[in-house]
């Protein structure tokens, strides 16, 4: 549990003399008015509440879900193709930090060049990336850190959506649960710390589903010493798994929206970071630092006050759901029962000719994106598993419940 004043968990006495504090931003996307911003010489303005924190890690992470790009080649993809100009990099100068995690359903937005230029762009800037890479093998390639004389070793895997690399392409190092875990098992052997962030799960789901809580925890059994979770775009839970700790999403750190909404209890301005205090053994204590950024993205900044442990206290009400499968099965069956996104299988007119054609077809990239992506996978079947069962009135029963926890309340305090 969540101290709900300070919003730390101790986890174990320290075992060694050599510690560090690793620090990890969520979903990071400087876009729009963000980039104009950034472009006109306001970075460390909207990062200078939180100077000091960066500056006290030891070892900092974002996740960067954003190629670097002017290039005008979006690929073909449901969804939203994402890029930010070059020159908004002096966003993480501002920030300062070391990891540019890549791992995520954006970085291929604008092709493989776009995504290469990217990394090179971050390399040739002075900062470390994981998570992508010219092709399968070195997108799945750790980076290892040593800290403080701890070796550290970080692995970033993202659910199959669009942009993931493959043998001969560029691109996100893809989730591939059996695989990963293998990985994991290996560097874990190498290193004194094993660090895995994945990127995926349910958009706006306040709570994780089974099947992501069952990987994370099967990630911790095969010698991860952490696993954070990001992609949400809402904060979700957090929970100790034989003494590890696991981490469901960030939700974002700074990722400014197309149209500004005046709502101050959307959590898409409301995220955390998470800082875990480690030594040779893995993480001795965690703390969460919750953090809001403006809709005219002016500044980032810490919760203060009654908002903030409003924020710890709320952690806790979404946390305590994830130590009983069958109460968050019966959660997330709700969430599919009261989802649009089947309903995408009625819209479609697709023809012979669609399955046919020789090069690629928008037509069929939402289907493809309902059954490959992991996340929209598990949703699509548990909806139509409801339907087979006759149950999914009595899924959505919990959807006022389900609401309460997807409003930002304590941001009215």
């Amino acid at each position: 549990m969540i101290n709900p004043k300070n919003g730390r968990v101790a986890i174990r006495e320290r075992q060694s003399s050599e510690q560090a504090d690793i620090l990890i931003a969520g979903d990071c996307c400087p876009r729009l008015v963000a980039e104009e911003r950034v472009l006109d010489g306001q970075a460390n303005d909207i990062l200078a509440p939180l100077h000091d924190i960066f500056a006290a890690a030891d070892l900092s992470l974002i996740q960067f879900e954003t190629p670097l790009t002017t290039d005008d080649t979006p690929i073909c993809k449901s969804g939203p193709n994402i890029r930010c100009h070059p020159g908004t990099i002096d966003f993480l100068h501002a920030w300062g930090g070391d990891v540019a995690l890549l791992a995520n359903n954006h970085i291929g937005d604008f092709g493989p060049k776009a995504a290469m230029d990217t990394i090179a762009q971050l390399r040739d800037n002075g900062f470390h990336t994981v998570g992508a890479g010219e092709n399968l093998a070195a997108a799945y390639r750790p980076l290892v850190r040593e800290v403080n004389g701890i070796r550290i070793g970080i692995l970033n895997f993202a659910e199959n959506e669009f942009g993931s690399a493959t043998p001969e392409r560029p691109g996100a190092a893809p989730l591939s649960p059996a695989l990963n875990t293998r990985q994991i098992a290996n560097v874990a052997e190498a290193v004194d710390c094993c660090l895995v962030v994945l990127h995926g799960g349910n958009e706006h789901n306040p709570l994780p589903s089974p099947r992501v809580v069952e990987m994370c925890r099967t990630f911790i059994d095969a010698g991860a010493s952490m696993v954070v979770n990001i992609h949400t775009h809402c904060p979700q839970g957090t929970e100790l798994w034989h003494g590890k700790p696991i981490v469901y999403s960030l939700g974002n750190f700074y990722f400014p929206e197309r149209s500004v909404k005046d709502d101050p209890t959307n959590f898409w301005y409301v995220g955390y970071m998470v800082r875990f205090s480690i030594d040779m053994d893995g993480a001795t204590a965690m703390e969460l630092i919750p953090t809001t950024f403006t809709p005219e993205a002016d500044t980032v900044k810490p919760l203060t006050g009654t908002q903030r442990e409003g924020f710890f206290k709320y952690i806790n009400t979404i946390s305590a759901p994830i130590a009983d499968m069958q109460e968050l099965r019966r959660f997330f069956e709700c969430w599919a029962a009261s989802s649009g996104y089947p309903r995408a299988f009625i819209k479609p007119s697709w023809t012979t000719e669609d399955f046919d054609a020789p090069t690629p077809n928008p037509k069929l990239l939402g289907l493809r994106n309902l059954l490959t992506c992991e996340a929209h996978n598990e949703l699509v079947t548990t909806y139509l598993r409801l339907v087979e069962e006759g149950r999914r009135d009595e899924a959505l029963a919990r959807k006022p419940q389900l609401d309460k926890l997807g409003k930002a309340s304590f941001m009215l305090d």
